[in-house]
Protein backbone atom coordinates (compact mmCIF):
# COMPACT_ATOMS: atom_id res chain seq x y z
CA UNK A 1 0.00 0.00 0.00
CA UNK A 2 1.35 3.63 -0.69
CA UNK A 3 0.77 4.86 2.75
CA UNK A 4 1.85 8.06 3.59
CA UNK A 5 -0.20 10.07 1.06
CA UNK A 6 -2.14 12.82 0.74
CA UNK A 7 -5.91 11.86 -0.29
CA UNK A 8 -7.16 13.97 -3.09
CA UNK A 9 -10.07 16.46 -2.85
CA UNK A 10 -10.59 15.89 -6.52
CA UNK A 11 -10.79 11.70 -6.01
CA UNK A 12 -7.57 11.19 -8.32
CA UNK A 13 -5.87 8.58 -5.89
CA UNK A 14 -8.46 7.20 -3.44
CA UNK A 15 -12.72 7.25 -3.65
CA UNK A 16 -14.25 7.95 0.10
CA UNK A 17 -17.47 8.65 0.62
CA UNK A 18 -19.97 9.12 4.37
CA UNK A 19 -23.33 8.29 4.53
CA UNK A 20 -24.71 11.51 6.29
CA UNK A 21 -27.28 9.30 8.27
CA UNK A 22 -24.59 6.95 9.40
CA UNK A 23 -23.29 6.90 12.87
CA UNK A 24 -19.68 5.34 11.74
CA UNK A 25 -17.13 7.59 12.20
CA UNK A 26 -14.71 5.26 9.87
CA UNK A 27 -14.97 6.49 6.32
CA UNK A 28 -14.42 3.82 3.41
CA UNK A 29 -12.20 4.21 0.59
CA UNK A 30 -11.05 2.38 -2.33
CA UNK A 31 -7.99 3.61 -4.28
CA UNK A 32 -8.48 4.90 -8.26
CA UNK A 33 -7.87 2.25 -10.64
CA UNK A 34 -6.55 3.47 -13.87
CA UNK A 35 -7.72 1.70 -17.27
CA UNK A 36 -4.23 0.35 -17.68
CA UNK A 37 -4.52 -1.45 -14.53
CA UNK A 38 -2.47 0.84 -12.44
CA UNK A 39 -3.89 1.59 -8.79
CA UNK A 40 -3.02 4.84 -6.95
CA UNK A 41 -3.36 2.55 -3.38
CA UNK A 42 0.33 0.69 -4.24
CA UNK A 43 1.70 3.21 -6.96
CA UNK A 44 2.14 7.20 -6.88
CA UNK A 45 3.30 7.62 -10.25
CA UNK A 46 -0.12 6.22 -12.45
CA UNK A 47 -0.79 8.21 -15.15
CA UNK A 48 -4.14 7.90 -17.37
CA UNK A 49 -5.56 10.22 -20.37
CA UNK A 50 -7.94 12.51 -19.34
CA UNK A 51 -10.61 15.12 -20.43
CA UNK A 52 -14.21 15.93 -19.82
CA UNK A 53 -16.66 13.51 -18.37
CA UNK A 54 -20.41 13.41 -17.53
CA UNK A 55 -21.27 13.44 -14.14
CA UNK A 56 -24.32 10.86 -14.13
CA UNK A 57 -22.24 8.04 -16.39
CA UNK A 58 -18.80 8.89 -16.18
CA UNK A 59 -18.53 8.45 -19.39
CA UNK A 60 -16.08 10.31 -21.58
CA UNK A 61 -17.40 13.33 -23.50
CA UNK A 62 -14.11 14.72 -24.73
CA UNK A 63 -11.11 13.55 -24.60
CA UNK A 64 -8.38 16.46 -24.78
CA UNK A 65 -5.06 15.69 -26.20
CA UNK A 66 -2.42 16.16 -24.02
CA UNK A 67 -4.15 16.66 -20.46
CA UNK A 68 -2.78 13.07 -18.66
CA UNK A 69 -4.14 12.24 -15.09
CA UNK A 70 -2.35 11.77 -12.31
CA UNK A 71 -2.74 10.42 -8.78
CA UNK A 72 -2.11 14.06 -7.86
CA UNK A 73 -3.22 17.46 -8.54
CA UNK A 74 0.80 17.62 -9.66
CA UNK A 75 1.50 15.05 -10.94
CA UNK A 76 -1.57 15.79 -13.21
CA UNK A 77 -0.17 18.96 -14.13
CA UNK A 78 3.58 17.74 -14.90
CA UNK A 79 2.10 14.97 -17.04
CA UNK A 80 0.59 16.91 -18.77
CA UNK A 81 1.45 19.20 -22.19
CA UNK A 82 0.23 22.17 -23.90
CA UNK A 83 -1.32 20.29 -27.26
CA UNK A 84 -4.52 21.03 -27.09
CA UNK A 85 -3.81 24.97 -26.57
CA UNK A 86 -2.16 24.31 -29.95
CA UNK A 87 -5.15 23.43 -31.61
CA UNK A 88 -8.09 25.73 -32.38
CA UNK A 89 -10.67 23.17 -33.13
CA UNK A 90 -10.32 21.81 -29.64
CA UNK A 91 -9.48 24.72 -27.86
CA UNK A 92 -13.69 25.87 -29.59
CA UNK A 93 -14.42 22.28 -28.29
CA UNK A 94 -13.02 22.19 -24.67
CA UNK A 95 -15.22 25.99 -24.40
CA UNK A 96 -17.84 24.57 -26.11
CA UNK A 97 -18.33 21.78 -23.17
CA UNK A 98 -17.34 24.14 -20.66
CA UNK A 99 -20.29 26.66 -21.31
CA UNK A 100 -22.62 23.86 -21.79
CA UNK A 101 -22.01 21.41 -19.20
CA UNK A 102 -21.37 23.18 -16.56
CA UNK A 103 -23.89 26.26 -15.59
CA UNK A 104 -20.96 28.13 -14.06
CA UNK A 105 -19.66 29.33 -17.06
CA UNK A 106 -22.82 30.68 -19.32
CA UNK A 107 -20.34 33.62 -21.05
CA UNK A 108 -18.94 32.46 -24.63
CA UNK A 109 -14.61 33.08 -24.05
CA UNK A 110 -13.08 33.90 -26.92
CA UNK A 111 -9.63 32.04 -26.90
CA UNK A 112 -6.99 31.95 -29.96
CA UNK A 113 -4.40 28.89 -30.15
CA UNK A 114 -1.06 29.55 -29.66
CA UNK A 115 1.21 29.46 -32.67
CA UNK A 116 2.94 26.71 -33.71
CA UNK A 117 5.16 28.68 -36.30
CA UNK A 118 6.84 30.13 -34.08
CA UNK A 119 10.44 28.98 -34.00
CA UNK A 120 11.54 26.96 -30.59
CA UNK A 121 13.56 24.08 -28.67
CA UNK A 122 10.34 22.38 -27.30
CA UNK A 123 8.02 20.47 -29.21
CA UNK A 124 4.43 21.26 -28.82
CA UNK A 125 3.63 17.53 -27.23
CA UNK A 126 6.16 18.74 -24.85
CA UNK A 127 5.48 17.32 -20.84
CA UNK A 128 5.24 20.47 -18.33
CA UNK A 129 7.72 18.58 -16.12
CA UNK A 130 10.31 18.88 -18.86
CA UNK A 131 9.41 23.03 -19.31
CA UNK A 132 9.45 23.51 -15.58
CA UNK A 133 13.00 21.66 -15.48
CA UNK A 134 14.31 24.11 -18.10
CA UNK A 135 12.66 26.94 -16.09
CA UNK A 136 10.31 27.66 -19.68
CA UNK A 137 13.64 29.29 -20.74
CA UNK A 138 14.27 29.27 -24.74
CA UNK A 139 17.96 30.47 -24.96
CA UNK A 140 20.36 31.42 -22.20
CA UNK A 141 22.03 34.92 -23.39
CA UNK A 142 25.33 35.47 -21.51
CA UNK A 143 26.26 39.20 -21.95
CA UNK A 144 29.65 40.10 -19.87
CA UNK A 145 30.77 43.70 -19.34
CA UNK A 146 33.86 44.14 -16.95
CA UNK A 147 34.00 47.37 -17.89
CA UNK A 148 30.01 47.99 -16.56
CA UNK A 149 31.23 45.48 -13.49
CA UNK A 150 34.12 47.72 -12.43
CA UNK A 151 32.09 51.19 -12.49
CA UNK A 152 29.20 49.37 -10.58
CA UNK A 153 31.62 47.68 -7.93
CA UNK A 154 34.06 51.21 -7.86
CA UNK A 155 37.35 49.57 -6.12
CA UNK A 156 39.80 51.98 -4.85
CA UNK A 157 42.25 49.46 -6.93
CA UNK A 158 42.36 46.21 -8.38
CA UNK A 159 45.33 44.11 -8.46
CA UNK A 160 45.61 40.70 -9.42
CA UNK A 161 48.74 38.04 -9.60
CA UNK A 162 49.53 35.26 -11.74
CA UNK A 163 51.49 32.24 -10.27
CA UNK A 164 53.91 30.56 -13.65
CA UNK A 165 55.62 27.37 -13.12
CA UNK A 166 59.56 26.75 -12.63
CA UNK A 167 59.96 24.27 -15.34
CA UNK A 168 63.60 24.22 -14.40
CA UNK A 169 63.08 23.24 -11.09
CA UNK A 170 60.37 21.26 -11.93
CA UNK A 171 62.42 18.92 -14.21
CA UNK A 172 65.24 18.87 -11.47
CA UNK A 173 63.05 17.20 -9.41
CA UNK A 174 61.59 14.80 -11.79
CA UNK A 175 64.93 14.15 -12.27
CA UNK A 176 66.12 13.53 -8.99
CA UNK A 177 62.59 11.68 -8.14
CA UNK A 178 63.23 9.09 -11.11
CA UNK A 179 67.06 9.12 -9.79
CA UNK A 180 65.80 8.07 -6.59
CA UNK A 181 63.25 5.61 -7.76
CA UNK A 182 65.80 3.59 -9.57
CA UNK A 183 67.97 3.63 -6.81
CA UNK A 184 65.96 1.80 -4.43
CA UNK A 185 64.63 -0.60 -7.32
CA UNK A 186 67.91 -1.19 -8.41
CA UNK A 187 69.26 -1.93 -4.93
CA UNK A 188 66.99 -5.38 -4.97
CA UNK A 189 66.69 -5.86 -8.49
CA UNK A 190 70.47 -6.34 -8.81
CA UNK A 191 71.35 -8.80 -5.87
CA UNK A 192 68.39 -10.56 -7.38
CA UNK A 193 70.16 -10.62 -10.61
CA UNK A 194 73.41 -11.44 -9.89
CA UNK A 195 72.03 -14.66 -7.50
CA UNK A 196 70.17 -16.01 -10.62
CA UNK A 197 73.36 -15.31 -12.66
CA UNK A 198 75.34 -17.11 -10.52
CA UNK A 199 73.00 -20.02 -10.54
CA UNK A 200 72.81 -20.45 -14.16
CA UNK A 201 76.92 -21.05 -14.22
CA UNK A 202 77.14 -23.07 -11.32
CA UNK A 203 74.29 -25.44 -13.19
CA UNK A 204 76.38 -24.99 -16.26
CA UNK A 205 79.18 -26.34 -14.28
CA UNK A 206 78.21 -29.05 -12.94
CA UNK A 207 76.66 -30.12 -15.90
CA UNK A 208 79.77 -30.33 -17.87
CA UNK A 209 80.45 -33.28 -19.55
CA UNK A 210 84.20 -34.78 -19.20
CA UNK A 211 85.58 -36.48 -22.07
CA UNK A 212 87.00 -40.41 -21.38
CA UNK A 213 90.66 -40.91 -22.29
Amino acid sequence: MNGNAFVSSYFLNWYWWRDINSTITTIPISPIIMENGCSCGTQSDCIDSGGIYYDTTNRQAFAMPGLYIGCSVVETLLYSTFECLYNQACINLLLNYITTVSARYDYRMNILALNSSIVSRFKTNTMIQILADELFIEEWKINSSYSLFYSQCAPIYCSYETQKDNYAIYNISKILDLYGGLTVSLRFIIPLLTKIISNIIKRCRNNRIIPNE
